[in-house]
């Protein structure tokens, strides 16, 4: 749907985020006199909206269109009523690919890994001289990229963006797929189906995805135009080096990355890029000064001999055994603890039995069952176990329990809510704690 068919209605604008903002904008730009009412059900509107504060209800099912923000399941009771009632509900991304539908779009998804091989894969094609806008759930709203002169468009999509986005894209990217969010989406199938939603916008253009993730490949087998990629003959990784074919073409040793996943996540950006034309030594030199993103396994500071790594935007146990296995040749102090929700911290225990921990500190408000579940596991002692209720306690803990030589992370396994707005707040948290007791020991 075109701006020009969206202002034609009485909108109702859910949620007042990065994204509802951006909606929010384009609208008002296209139209100063649009019939727009902005709805949050939690908290208020700031003050530099002159909009109507509401909450869901009566008000928002008299609106004709609704344009949902990817916080708010499609799913939420509001909606479900809505659509009974005949309304019609879009996304704002959908917006965006109805206004520029000539921009090529490579989409990226994935239960993890998405941020950082869509940020090196917009990497990548610009090193090669395309002009790049990197977009989506990364932070940056499509529709703030309306007037984009980019040749091509790199987009990471969430589970939420594509539960039900609109539009067309040039090439797909999965990096992985495993149980995450299945609190807001109601279960794994409904998840793993809006995982695999990106394969309707494809329209039979290729999806490349990562075969060394089984339930991946097997979860692709019937798409059209699915790419095995880090697989032979095409780029992949053997244990801490990238090939092509059988040709060894760059170590882990020689990237700022950390870990065997981030490697996968390398390989995947190469055959992207590879696929739009670029060439391998060009990609190479690119990889080489390629520098990680904040708060995924990010190195803060050598601190009284210990070394400090924020993976804060870690909300799985899954991310958690990704980061403590790239790791796995320091003794590490974890940092654990978020939102409470269903999961399974097997894998992790797993791994812990074969790679003790130094320590275990553990946030509010899951970290204490977490640690429960380790100890009952007898992969740590409650004397190597310290619950704390803030970023600052952690810290402290974290050097009372660690020795020097070691590794402090904070990988939490659980979301921020509602300690912290959102991982970046978390891991600036940690990252100023740190650094501030580089100070106290300097002082």
């Amino acid at each position: 749907m075109r701006l020009e068919e969206v202002c034609g209605h009485r909108i109702g604008l859910l949620g007042f985020g990065r994204e509802g903002r951006s909606a929010a904008s384009a609208i008002m730009a296209y139209r100063s006199d649009a019939d727009l009412t902005v709805f949050v059900e939690d908290g208020e509107l700031p003050n530099d909206w002159p909009g109507v504060r509401a909450p869901f209800g009566e008000q928002l099912l008299a609106r004709d269109l609704l344009i949902r923000s990817p916080g708010i399941p499609v799913d939420h009771p509001a909606l479900v009523e809505f659509r009974r009632r005949g309304g019609r509900i879009i996304n704002p991304a959908s917006i965006w690919f109805s206004e520029r539908p000539e921009v090529p779009v490579i989409g990226i998804t994935g239960s993890k890994g998405k941020s950082t091989t869509a940020s090196l894969l917009a990497h990548l094609l610009r090193h090669a001289g395309h002009q790049v806008e990197l977009a989506g759930n990364i932070g940056v709203p499509m529709l703030d990229h309306l007037e984009t002169r980019a040749s091509v468009m790199v987009v990471e999509l969430s589970s939420y963006q594509l539960a039900d986005l609109q539009g067309r894209l040039s090439l797909g990217l999965i990096t992985r797929l495993f149980d995450e969010h299945l609190d807001w989406h109601g279960g794994r199938t409904r998840y793993f189906a809006c995982k695999l939603r990106i394969a309707d916008l494809l329209d039979g253009n290729p999806l490349l995805i990562n075969a060394a993730d089984a339930l991946l490949r097997k979860a692709t087998l019937a798409i059209p135009g699915r790419i095995e990629g880090n697989r032979p003959p095409g780029f992949h990784r053997q244990d801490q080096r990238i090939y092509l074919d059988q040709a060894p073409l760059i170590s882990g040793r020689e990237l700022a990355l950390i870990g065997r996943h981030n490697l996968d996540n390398a390989v995947l950006a190469l055959e992207a890029a590879h696929l739009r034309g670029c060439e391998l030594e060009t990609m190479l030199d690119a990889l080489r000064r390629f520098r990680p993103l904040a708060h995924r396994l990010e190195f803060v500071a050598q601190v009284s001999g210990r070394r400090w790594v924020n993976d804060a935007i870690s909300t799985t146990p899954y991310s958690t055994l990704a980061a403590l296995q790239a790791l796995a040749n320091t003794r590490v102090t974890l940092i654990i603890g978020g939102q409470a929700r269903p999961c399974s911290w097997q894998p992790v225990i797993d791994w812990c039995a074969q790679h003790p921990l130094a320590g275990l500190v553990v946030l509010p408000d899951n970290g204490r069952a977490i640690a429960d579940d380790l100890i009952e596991a007898g992969i740590i002692g409650t004397d190597r176990v310290q619950a704390v209720s803030g970023m600052s306690e952690a810290v402290d803990a974290a050097i009372g329990l660690s020795r020097p030589g070691g590794t402090v992370l904070l990988s939490p396994g659980a979301p921020s809510f509602p300690r912290f707005r959102n991982f970046e707040q978390r891991g600036e948290a940690f990252r100023k704690t740190v650094l501030a007791y580089t100070d106290r020991s300097m002082a």
